[in-house]
This record gives C-alpha cells, structure tokens and sequence, in this order.
C-alpha cells in the first residue's frame, strides 16, 4: 500500500495507559486507537487488504510519522505555498460539510412522488423487443453443411460451438447474449426474426462467413416495472430537489449577506485579460 494513499498524520503524544502503544517516533507514539481509527477511515476497497496486512499499514503510518517529523523539524509546514494551500483545503472542507449539512442532508425524497413520476413518465420505460441467439461461425459452405449433419445426429449445439466455431463466441458455446432491433449485421437479423424460441436455422452466409444460428430466448416489449425503475428515478428527484436547495441556499445568503456587485467590476475583470492577451 503506497504511502500517498493515506492522509498524513502525526503520531499522539504519550497515550493513556489503557491505549496500547505500537510505535514509537522521537517523542510520539502510534497507539492502537490510532491505528484501528486510520483503518476504519481507509476506502472500503483498501480496508481488506489492509486488515489482512496490518504490518504493512503499521509501516506505512511510521514512514508517514518519520517525513512528518522531519518536515516539521524544519519548518516546511511554514512555508508560504504550504500555508496557502491548507488555507485553501481547509476552506473546502468546511464549505463542503457545510453544503452537505444546509443541502444534502435536507434532500428528502417521499414514495409518493416517485410513484407518481413513473406513472406520468411510463411512456420512458418501455423496453424493446429482444432476441438472444447462439451461433457457430466457420469458414466454408462445406463445414457448415457438416455441422448441420452433426446437430441433425443430436450433438450438443454448444458444444460444437466451442469445438467448431471461429467466432470469438465459441468460448461461451455460440452465446451471442440479448439484442435488439438494429444492433446485429441484417442477415443474422432477419434470420433470428423468423425463428421460433429453440429452432435452428439453415445456413446464413454473411461478409463474416458461415453461420448456424439458433434462437435461444425472446422477450416481448414490455415497460420496466416500478421497482426496476425506482432508483433512476429515485436519483433524478434528488438532484432536482438538490438543485432546489442549492440555489435557494444561494439566493437567501446573497440576501442575508447583503452582497453586491460593483457596477464597473466586469470592467475591471475585462481589463485583466485584456492585459493578459497584450502580454502573450
């Protein structure tokens, strides 16, 4: 685990007693509250590996104590540009806490008006009518006539897929997956259209060579049911709501702040990059 993957933090001074100590960095301690609080805050995706690896993520926090003490030691966390730029970090966060808290927290999104976007907007979640099929692709004529014998004696559809096919389908036994309307070359198309559900065609010559093709499954157009919908929904109401709050927010601190915008400052501003361009 990189180093850069974990916010830097300085080790505790001396713990009380009843918080183990793990380490120790000149005159700082790593405790093991420390190290349980550094893992709980890791992205979930890190926490596995890291629980798995606890001497690995106890390294990392002693090398991350080290550069920090020593950075310390010689005065890097005053350096104008360092200052700037915690300045900077440290307003984001506190705008970001605060916009969750004024906005994020407040968006509440009732049952009801998610029931009742689907029913005016059910027209949006139609499904079309899809087709899936498994195929076996060969070179010639003559193979496919082959093949056709094999099936015609029984043997496994998929199985000659595998054993036959040059299609990059083969692995999966011919299984070209769901499609609609307009996603397959025409003549593998047209074929599938007249199929019955488990009916294998005859040969289909195309610009990709020969094919078998077997209808495997068919689904009707249909609407997506209203759970099948919910979360799309779900979301596109809350960042309408959102959007709402953010502007509210916006406009009513505008008002309470009394803020306003000189009547030459787009004046100004033009005449910044005006400067600018001269200057390039």
């Amino acid at each position: 685990m990189a180093v850069s993957s974990l916010s830097l933090q300085g080790c505790g001074a001396k713990p009380f007693s009843q918080d183990k100590i793990l380490a120790a960095v000149a005159n700082k301690f790593i405790t093991l509250n420390e190290f349980k609080h550094k893992l709980s805050r890791l992205p979930s995706y890190y926490q596995g590996m890291a629980d798995n690896n606890k001497k690995i993520l106890l390294d990392d926090m002693i090398v991350e104590s080290l550069f920090l003490e020593d950075a310390i030691r010689k005065s890097i966390d005053r350096d104008k540009e360092i200052r700037e730029i915690l300045e900077e970090a440290r307003k984001k966060i506190i705008i970001a806490k605060y916009v969750k808290t004024e906005v994020d927290d407040k968006v509440k999104i009732s049952e009801e008006s998610i029931k009742k976007l689907y029913e005016e907007h059910k027209d949006n979640f139609k499904k079309p009518e899809m087709w899936r099929a498994s195929h076996i692709l060969v070179a010639s004529e003559g193979e496919a006539e082959n093949i056709l014998i094999e099936l015609s004696k029984g043997n496994d559809f998929g199985e000659l897929a595998k054993e036959k096919s040059i299609d990059a389908t083969a692995s999966r036994g011919g299984d070209v997956g769901y499609f609609r309307k307009g996603q397959v070359i025409p003549e593998f198309e047209n074929t599938c259209f007249n199929l019955k559900i488990g009916e294998t065609s005859s040969i289909v010559h195309t610009q990709f060579g020969y094919h078998i093709i077997r209808l495997t499954d068919k689904k009707s157009e249909a609407v997506e049911s209203f759970e099948e919908a919910r979360p799309m929904m779900e979301n596109e109401l809350k960042l309408k709501k959102r959007n709402e709050l953010f502007e509210k927010l916006v406009l009513d601190l505008k008002h309470k702040y009394r803020v306003r915008v000189e009547d030459d400052a787009m004046k100004t501003l033009g005449a910044i990059d005006a400067k600018k361009k001269f200057k390039e």
